[in-house]
């Protein structure tokens, strides 16, 4: 996950600077957000990023770098400097041969060589295990809550998603003073941390992103589709326990709603892309409007425009300038469409699995 407040941007700052001097040392430019690199000026953007085994990584796909955030309270400056220049390395495999599969090999391992930096972090990882961090416990007691879809009683499991998205509501609202507080209002400087998760890559948007997109505007995010060269990313914004929740659900519904597909297509003798994204389309329509029955019954009018201008203010702390996102038309089959609203009415959330590791990886 990556993480956005006041102290996150000062250290990206810290970082840009540490970066345009290790370019300078290889006799390159880097002004602000851009790299002059034999007559071509490519992007590079940095991020902080939340993580239990990765250090920093660098993704081709949008040209960006992200640093642990663990960096931030470590103080050590020649650690931090090293892994830039590892993550600096595959941006430069990336420009100069073309390569965006990010493996430590020869071209990588050469630059390490041509500007004598330090070898042992030419290699994929280091054990750094003291600087794991903890499972949240807000973020365990939504999980805890969504384990319920394995109760025995079928009414229960029904309602687990309801329930998870009642929960999630409610954490939020004791974050905020609702008598004192309107949308206008709200103090980016105060606010609590931002995050933002890729819960899904694609090199082609689909119908599926589409209603997963709308599925998640109800669990207190803000979902963004961030487009690169040849792709793009469908990320979740907001709350920390919040994007958790959501990552979880996004995975979840994801295999479920394929898996659903495939048992309507199988008994129905349904056929083509028209009967699936209507099935898709008819789920989703279903299944948030019996969320949304759920959370009428919980939390007023008044709430929920204040839940969503918080969630909003997540969103343009990172996006501040973000156009609005529309799901994509298609057309209509009455079988399916039939089916998949059965499906989305009576649909479950089952139980997560959170893991953990104890070597933080210098990239991925």
């Amino acid at each position: 996950m990556f993480i956005y407040n006041e102290n996150t941007q000062l250290f990206i700052k810290k970082v840009r600077l540490k970066a345009r001097d290790i370019f300078a040392g290889m006799g390159l430019e880097l002004k602000r957000s851009r790299l002059h690199y034999k007559g071509v000026m490519y992007p590079l953007s940095f991020v902080v990023n939340e993580s239990d085994k990765v250090l920093g990584f660098y993704d081709p796909l949008i040209y960006q770098i992200g640093i642990n955030k663990c960096f931030m309270t470590m103080n050590d400056e020649e650690l931090l400097e090293n892994v830039l220049k590892h993550e600096i390395a595959h941006f430069m495999v990336h420009v100069t041969c073309g390569i965006s599969e990010q493996a430590h090999g020869v071209e990588f391992r050469n630059i390490f060589k041509r500007y004598a930096w330090n070898q042992d972090f030419s290699k994929s990882q280091i054990n750094l295990a003291a600087y794991t961090k903890t499972s949240n416990q807000v973020t365990q007691k939504i999980q805890k809550l969504l384990e319920l879809a394995k109760s025995d009683n079928e009414f229960e499991a029904k309602l687990a998603a309801r329930k998870a998205n009642d929960l999630i509501a409610k954490h939020n609202l004791e974050k905020v003073r609702l008598t004192n507080f309107t949308r206008n209002e709200i103090d980016m400087r105060e606010l609590e941390d931002t995050y933002v998760k890729r819960v899904a890559s694609f090199k082609r948007r689909n119908l599926l992103h589409d209603c997963l997109y709308d599925i998640l505007k109800e669990f207190s995010v803000a979902p963004v589709f961030s487009s690169g060269r040849g792709g793009g990313y469908l990320e979740v914004i907001g709350a920390k326990e919040n994007v958790e929740a959501a990552h979880y659900i996004y995975d979840y519904t994801t295999q479920a709603m394929n898996g659903l597909w495939l048992q309507a297509k199988k008994s129905s003798n349904l056929k083509g892309v028209r009967a699936k994204n209507t099935y898709f389309k008819s789920f989703t329509k279903s299944f948030l409007q019996e969320l949304k029955k759920s959370q009428q019954q919980h939390i007023s009018s008044r709430e929920l425009i204040h839940l969503n201008g918080l969630t909003s203010a997540h969103r343009n702390r990172v996006y501040p300038r973000v156009s609005s996102q529309s799901s994509q038309s298609s057309s209509f089959d009455p079988k399916a469409w039939s089916l998949g609203n059965k499906a989305g009415k009576s649909f479950k959330i089952g139980k997560g699995i959170n893991g953990k590791a104890s070597t933080k990886l210098i990239t991925y």
